[in-house]
């Protein structure tokens, strides 16, 4: 726990990120947006984004639902998982990305710009609980990256405002035994709602075990 503490003590601020990125990666090219926000956090200061080894879980679901398919995100930091998910999807394909951190909003909307994929990414300002009963569904994919202690809630809460149907995938990142969300995880093995598939891989950019948890709804 002291090694994640740390890693977590050397969090880099969004505009800062926005800064590098801006400097060094290519306009127009999500790859190289990718690359360049990999680089940072591994030789500049840590970076909570999927990163590049999840990334690869991500990308196959992604994949699986399709390129138009209907995507939200909870939790956007810096847009890199945003630009990951909308590099795959075509012009009919949308992605929602929320998140209540205004600083991570305005970052999050410039390297999407910056990545040439604003047309199919809509950032949204506000907490989780405000803006999912705004939502117009279903979504084909739930990508959760927020607090892992609103994991739970929010998916019932989608469940109850007829966000899901049947073949949603809900991906969700960071369960593993640094984060330790149990109870999302006992509800969405046992609820009866969903399969679910767990994945152990490694927090982003670290040696430290993590896992993805992907989770079928089934109605």
């Amino acid at each position: 726990m002291a090694k994640l503490t740390d890693h977590i003590g050397r969090l880099g601020r969004p505009d800062e990120v926005w800064a590098f990125l801006e400097k060094e990666a290519t306009r127009g090219d999500p790859a190289s947006v990718l690359a360049t926000m990999d680089h940072y956090a591994m030789n500049h200061a840590f970076l909570m984004n999927v990163g590049p080894e999840k990334g690869r879980l991500l990308e196959r679901e992604v994949d699986r639902v399709g390129p138009s398919a209907r995507i939200v995100e909870f939790g956007v930091y810096c847009g890199y998982s945003a630009v990951l998910i909308a590099t795959r999807l075509n012009t009919a394909g949308r992605l929602i990305s929320v998140d209540n951190n205004p600083e991570s909003v305005r970052t999050a909307r410039k390297v999407v710009a910056f990545a040439g994929l604003e047309e199919r990414v809509e950032v949204i300002e506000g907490s989780s609980s405000e803006v999912i009963p705004s939502l117009e569904g279903p979504f084909d994919l739930v990508f959760l990256d927020h607090w892992k202690d609103l994991y739970e809630g929010d998916l019932k809460a989608m469940e109850t405002a007829g966000l899901l149907q049947p073949g949603s995938i809900v991906f969700a990142d960071n369960v593993g035994p640094h984060f330790n969300p149990v109870s999302y995880l006992e509800y969405v093995r046992t609820c009866g709602r969903y399969e679910s598939e767990h994945f152990e891989s490694t927090i982003e950019y670290t040696d430290l075990p993590d896992a993805a948890e992907i989770s079928i709804f089934k109605g």
